[in-house]
């Protein structure tokens, strides 16, 4: 209908010009209605397309300042994890440099034990070996003892020319032993 009356104006302007469409002219008819159409699609769009893009704006706004405060939240016990990892393995590095240390101590301890059983062990094959040495010299010198005897004996009864009795014989020989360890 507005179509109607648009085209119906038009030849009435182009008389009013001699032929002509006169630019400057302004039909009021013409721009009041423009004006009525135009508030009439403002309010349909405000109603029916503004509200829901401007509510589909909101909910967008929102979930991306959700999004920003969940990131802010992740990073935050991301950072608050990270802290505590750090610390323990800190308590890890401690721990290791303590039970290394503590295995030093142990190995020079060992060590120490070691030594000083060998040390003893030393001692004790040396104080055996002198004293199987001392024994063997002891037998030894017994035996030469005893050998000594029983020639001087042999020797003092041929010079004296007869022989002497095996408890005689005995009574020297260790008469002789007393006097040569001594």
């Amino acid at each position: 209908m507005f179509l109607n009356f648009a085209f119906a104006q038009l030849p009435l302007l182009a008389e009013a010009g001699h032929g002509k469409p006169n630019a400057l002219s302004f039909p009021v008819d013409l721009g009041l209605f423009t004006l009525i159409v135009f508030l009439g699609l403002l309010a349909v769009l405000t109603k029916y397309a503004w509200k829901p893009i401007m509510e589909g704006l909101d909910a967008r706004e929102k979930s991306i300042s959700d999004s920003i405060e969940s990131a802010v939240k992740s990073k935050e016990e991301a950072d608050s994890k990270l802290k505590q990892y750090e610390d323990k393995l800190a308590g890890a590095h401690d721990e290791a440099a303590a039970v290394l240390a503590e295995a030093r101590q142990d190995a020079v301890a060992a060590k120490e034990r070691i030594l000083a059983e060998a040390n003893e062990e030393a001692v004790k094959t040396r104080d055996r070996a002198i004293a199987d040495i001392e024994s063997a010299k002891s037998a030894a010198v017994q035996e030469l003892a005893e050998s000594s005897a029983t020639s001087a004996v042999d020797l003092a009864g041929s010079i004296v020319g007869r022989s002497l009795k095996k408890d005689d014989h005995a009574k020297l020989i260790e008469e002789s032993l007393k006097r040569f360890g001594s």
